[in-house]
């Protein structure tokens, strides 16, 4: 007999989900729990990943949609319009800044730019392992500061991966510390991880105070992180043969240059990108406003090559977040979200000590198991909700997300399933167990040092 296929066993799923919903609405007139089954059934099947995650957060929120109507249509929910209530709830703005942030990199990549920049900068090593690590790494870090995190392993990952084969050395060490750095480095900038943009847009939070607040931090979780590599990664460190070494940095970088028009308005693109993320807010000017302006300006002048690009961008991940952002806005609308918040008063209470802790270790454990997106989601409006007991809690939550995306399991933050997935392409894949081992090491003790780290800062801010 042949085995049952799993889009198969997904839908047979997703109909016992709909007949529970269904009854839960219709019969018992519980909507809150219909919600809990749709939410908690479609994350189950997207955690297997056995299933296509896009195509399950979308039946997920048209689920949603269809609670929803039945609890109109029996009169228990007082929305006219319940769909179009429910797709409100979506952070389009967020999913506006991704697209545009795609479609940048898109045009970057496409001319050559970040090949131009990783031969310059691995250059520097002239060979030596530990130097070409160390340089990295700093890259890494630098443009977290700038990109979003699955954008930032999208330039780095295939350049480490290439200057590591073309000199010989295992590039796996590499690529698990760069998801690691830049998992930690994305947390000073409001652009530098999606979840930063969802818990800012919710709470509210300030992008200078965030840079302020969090940059030093960034710095001691880097040269905290840095020995503690070397270290770990000892064994694979020498100086690669001479002539191998020549073989590779005489190329001149700019041979790397595909398209000098468009390596030419990608440079002014990123300038002009920084310096809005930069000074824009400060104006009102958010940043899905500007990366938008500068994507679209650019496949303005890309002209014939517009759709090119426009092809490249990662639709998928685009729909997902649609999705997915429509199931959290589901909990909310129920007031789900709400109630759980209530059931952490008891243990909060009026100590923003324990607050801090609190919500820093809590949601650093739930985003080691699942993705740190839906856990910013739902857990932002819980920061709003006991801002009154320390104004810093958003950080903390900011914080918990983006560290706990590499303790315990790298499942946590996308940038990790990326460098997974481009080691697997050639045919050297990563391990869990090899990414685990130093994340869950590196992450508890980032996470100890931050939590000191909050409480002084709340210490000095007087919440």
């Amino acid at each position: 007999m042949k085995k049952p296929e799993w889009q198969m066993i997904a839908a047979v799923a997703v109909l016992i989900m709909t007949v529970i919903a269904t009854v839960l609405t219709a019969v018992y007139q519980n909507t809150a729990l219909a919600i809990i089954v749709v939410f908690v059934g479609t994350y189950v099947l997207i955690s297997t990943e056995k299933v296509n995650r896009t195509a399950m957060a979308l039946l997920g929120m048209a689920l949603a949609g269809f609670v929803f109507w039945i609890a109109w249509y029996i009169e228990i929910l007082p929305v006219l319009h319940p769909f179009e209530t429910l797709v409100a709830e979506i952070e389009w703005t967020t999913i506006i800044f991704i697209i545009a942030m795609s479609m940048i990199v898109s045009v970057a990549a496409a001319s050559g730019l970040f090949q131009f920049i990783a031969l310059k900068i691995a250059a520097q090593s002239k060979g030596d392992h530990k130097k070409l690590f160390i340089t990295f790494l700093l890259f890494v870090s630098g443009i977290s500061l700038f990109f979003d995190t699955v954008s930032t392993m999208l330039i780095a990952a295939p350049l480490t991966i290439k200057i590591c084969k073309a000199l010989e050395i295992d590039f796996k060490p590499f690529l698990i510390s760069e998801a690691i750095v830049c998992n930690f480095s994305s947390i000073p900038s409001l652009v530098g991880a999606v979840p930063n943009l969802v818990i800012a847009g919710e709470t509210g939070l300030d992008v200078g105070f965030l840079f302020v607040a969090f940059m030093p931090l960034s710095i001691i979780l880097f040269l905290v992180s840095l020995p503690i590599f070397l270290r770990y990664y000892s064994s694979i460190f020498g100086v690669t043969e001479e002539h191998r070494i020549d073989r590779v940095f005489s190329i001149n970088p700019s041979t790397m240059i595909k398209d000098k028009w468009d390596f030419n308005i990608s440079v002014v693109a990123i300038i002009v990108l920084v310096v809005g993320f930069a000074i824009g807010p400060g104006f009102g000017l958010l940043p899905p406003m500007i990366a938008i302006f500068v994507a679209g300006f650019l496949l303005l002048l890309a002209h014939e090559r517009a759709n090119e690009f426009l092809n490249q961008v990662g639709w998928p991940t685009v729909f997902f977040l649609v999705g997915l952002f429509g199931l959290v806005g589901a909990l909310s609308l129920t007031g789900l979200i709400g109630a759980l918040g209530d059931s952490f008063a008891p243990f909060i209470q009026d100590d923003p000590a324990f607050a801090l802790v609190f919500l820093t270790w809590i949601p650093a454990m739930l985003s080691a198991f699942l993705d740190n997106l839906p856990v910013a989601a739902v857990l932002a409006p819980i920061a709003v909700q006991f801002a009154d007991v320390s104004p810093i809690l958003p950080l903390a939550l900011v914080f918990a997300v983006n560290i706990g995306g590499y303790i315990f399991t790298p499942l946590g933050s996308p940038a990790n399933m990326v460098v997974i997935g481009l080691s697997e392409k050639e045919h050297d894949p990563i391990s869990f167990i090899e990414f685990v081992k130093i994340g869950t090491l590196l992450g508890l003790i980032h996470l100890a040092i931050g939590s000191g780290y909050l409480l002084l800062l709340n210490a000095l801010i007087g919440g």
